[in-house]
């Protein structure tokens, strides 16, 4: 038997004054503040996308971080294939990568999440329901990019969703399945999982390469626990390992089967070193 929500749902700060997270990173460097920029550049990289996933029975994707410079044209593969109405709500996972939440787990404490594309409206009634059963740290304020950075790109392609971010400060695989087990149960139809991850850091290309390799096949035989324990040994330096460990034990929870690359890169690949 399913457990009903009976907890009402109201924005933070009244219904005439939703409290809104504002971007960080539309500054011209991480990404366009002007709109019809940021639209150009957005669909600029969605129609150079050399691979377009099939949504039917899409449960979840990986998408780089950094700079739309240096992310878009992956990232523009993972989001060509969305079309408005093939999606309701997206659960996007990231890094906490400045300690800003206090737990394992943490969300901001806003109604909507504006990019200047417009406001996308949080799925308070879903956090709740995941907050049951897992302990989400509730933060006035963040400066993290990691799920700003994705933003555009759904709303481009999806239009109309509603959001449910989350940030990932501690990695164990025991979190990543525990909150994978709680997402499997309480999630509805047309969601969309997402992991914003890049991949290694620091390293000269042909290194980043030969590790990137070895990390990727893990994801793509859909070994969670092989990724994690990896990522803890091999010093691959993924930034987003709590992210994509959950979403690959989520999306086998809810019947996932097989997986398919359809873009890698390096910052070499735009800039080379």
């Amino acid at each position: 038997m399913e457990k009903k929500m009976t907890t009402k749902i109201t924005p933070f700060w009244g219904k005439d004054k939703p409290r809104l997270r504002k971007p960080c990173f539309a500054d011209n460097m991480w990404y366009s503040s002007k709109k019809s920029q940021l639209q150009h550049d957005i669909q600029t990289y969605l129609d150079q996308a050399t691979s377009k996933p099939n949504t039917e029975g899409l449960i979840g994707l990986v998408s780089p971080h950094a700079g739309h410079l240096f992310s878009g044209h992956v990232a523009a593969n993972a989001y060509s294939g969305l079309a408005p109405g093939d999606f309701e709500t997206v659960i996007l996972i990231g890094v906490d990568h400045h300690g800003a939440g206090m737990g394992q787990i943490c969300t901001l404490q806003v109604d909507a999440w504006h990019t200047p594309l417009g406001d996308i409206p949080v799925d308070w009634e879903m956090l709740q329901a995941i907050r049951q059963e897992v302990k989400i740290d509730l933060l006035e304020n963040d400066n993290e990019h990691c799920l700003e950075i994705q933003l555009p790109f759904l709303q481009m392609t999806l239009q109309q969703f509603k959001l449910v971010p989350l940030m990932m400060s501690i990695s164990s695989l025991y979190t990543c399945q525990h909150l994978g087990e709680v997402l499997a149960k309480v999630i509805p139809a047309k969601t969309l999982l997402i992991a914003s991850s890049d991949l290694s850091h620091f390293f000269n290309d042909t290194t980043a390469r030969r590790l990137d390799e070895a990390t990727l096949q893990f994801v793509l035989n859909l070994d969670e626990v092989g990724f994690i324990q990896h990522d803890q040994t091999a010093l691959s330096s993924v930034c987003g390992v709590g992210a994509v460990t959950t979403v690959i034990y989520t999306s086998k929870l809810l019947g996932a089967n097989q997986t398919k690359l359809l873009k890698y890169a390096t910052s070499a690949d735009v800039q080379p070193h």
